[in-house]
């Protein structure tokens, strides 16, 4: 009788397992996803950073993104030869023009900007934003906690010996994460070039009070607005903001600009390991100097006296901030 349940077990065990695995080949038949066969080919095309610039979580759904009809221009660290190739092989035409960009830090304070207080917390600048804004006078200022470093994948971001973070423009792949990770809102995406002239600096409050947070702040002397001789500089909320679709990299405004703020980039970062600093755990707490400041332009608006030969000021105290 035994002999006979262990059979009989077996049997029906196996007619039960056919008739599964019939029914999961039919399923898989029915329900089957069937895998465009220009997949392999979008996804070669892609340079598989996985950056999430082109606002998916990675090339592969970029890819699949591209294959139900997303635009093929959305890849900044691809570029126009990414662009064209995916193009290509969607046999689609020219999408338009992709504008390859770059992060920038807008800001020059470094030891210029002045401290509130040693910050002792967690060393990160999200960390330290949120206990009273920060240990830094200036509100738009970088801390130097460099978060920003921390999350860059790509090597793209170095420590000057100011103290300040700087992108370096062939590393850069503009995935964005240092935007996103400054909490002050200072590291922007501007369009990528050879040589790119900006203003380093995102304080737009007036000149008297930018210069008792900062030494190395714009004051709105308007000084390179009449520089320019093609008008790609404007003043936007307190600030000179350069055109870079005007700008013809004249320079003329760099040198009269008297706080220094208006940097000139030219072709590639060179990086000098030996000067390379790297990040500590202090900050701008550890970097700065809470008394360093520059007393002849400070006396120049207290007083109200216009030389500036001695300090290299805008000259414009009574000016309308």
């Amino acid at each position: 009788m035994s002999n006979f349940l262990i059979l009989a077990s077996i049997i029906i065990l196996g007619i039960l397992g056919l008739l599964f695995g019939v029914c999961l080949a039919f399923a898989s038949r029915i329900f089957s996803v069937k895998k465009d066969p220009r997949f392999d080919e979008v996804y070669s095309a892609l340079p598989e950073y996985n950056c999430g610039a082109c606002g998916y979580p990675g090339c592969k759904p970029y890819a699949e993104a591209i294959l139900k009809g997303e635009k093929t221009t959305l890849c900044k660290p691809g570029g126009k030869e990414t662009a064209a190739r995916l193009s290509e092989v969607m046999g689609v035409k020219d999408q338009g023009d992709i504008i390859e960009e770059v992060a920038y830090v807008f800001c020059s304070g470094g030891p210029g900007a002045k401290k509130i207080t040693n910050y002792t917390g967690i060393p990160t600048c999200n960390a330290a934003a949120l206990l009273g804004g920060g240990p830094l006078k200036c509100d738009y200022g970088c801390m130097m906690f460099y978060d920003c470093l921390k999350v860059c994948d790509y090597d793209a971001i170095r420590i000057r010996e100011d103290g300040l973070p700087e992108v370096i423009p062939d590393k850069c792949t503009a995935c964005m994460a240092c935007v996103e990770a400054c909490p002050k809102n200072i590291i922007k995406m501007v369009p990528k070039k050879q040589e790119t002239v900006y203003v380093a600096c995102n304080n737009p409050d007036y000149a008297k009070e930018v210069m008792d947070v900062c030494s190395n702040g714009c004051i709105s002397c308007e000084k390179c607005v009449r520089a320019c001789p093609v008008g790609a500089i404007s003043m936007v909320d307190g600030l000179a903001v350069i055109d870079q679709n005007k700008c013809e990299l004249c320079l003329d405004c760099v040198p009269v600009c008297p706080t220094h703020v208006i940097k000139h980039l030219k072709g590639k970062v060179v990086v000098d390991t030996n000067k390379v600093i790297k990040p500590s755990n202090g900050g701008v707490a550890a970097s700065s100097d809470c008394s360093s400041e520059k007393p002849v332009v400070n006396n120049a608006l207290k007083t109200g006296s216009s030389d500036t030969s001695a300090s290299g000021g805008c000259g414009s105290c009574s000016c309308h901030k």
